[in-house]
């Protein structure tokens, strides 16, 4: 590689840098009472979940963007948490309650908002904290208040 080419790169690798470097602290920003976003995450918590009784779906529902519920009789809800067309290929998000996976989304219809201290939802399947894998469909992690 030529010195002139590698100059070309420099200012290309420090952006990259700067960039890594500010990802990991990027401060939330609150979008209304209760309701954060980071890193393309929506936080709901605190007056948000408190709006009244009812499940947490219901809580959720028009909080996050693109979320998709499609309720069919006597099966566990359909979410999409990207702009799918058809609910007949979409893959549920994987949903955590206090770490654990659950086996599906009926425990979203279940949970009351009053026992629930925050839902977070990653869209893109993916989150820094530890110990949730990444999963191509999104990632809904519930965190129940602690009494």
């Amino acid at each position: 590689m030529s010195i002139r080419s590698q100059r070309s790169v420099l200012p290309l690798l420090g952006l990259l840098f700067a960039a890594c470097a500010t990802a990991g602290s990027e401060r939330p920003s609150r979008t209304e009472g209760g309701v954060f976003s980071r890193g393309g995450a929506t936080i709901i918590s605190g007056v948000a979940l408190d709006d009244g009784p009812g499940s947490i779906l219901s809580a959720i529902q028009g909080k996050v963007p693109s979320l998709r519920i499609l309720r069919p009789a006597g099966e566990c809800p359909k979410i999409s948490l990207r702009n799918f067309v058809t609910f007949q290929s979409v893959v549920n998000p994987h949903v955590y309650v206090d770490g654990t996976r659950t086996s599906g989304t009926c425990i979203l219809e279940s949970l009351r908002t009053q026992d629930v201290e925050s839902v977070e939802v990653y869209p893109m399947g993916v989150t820094s904290r530890p110990g949730y894998a990444p999963h191509a469909h999104g990632l809904i992690l519930v965190f129940l208040r602690s009494n």
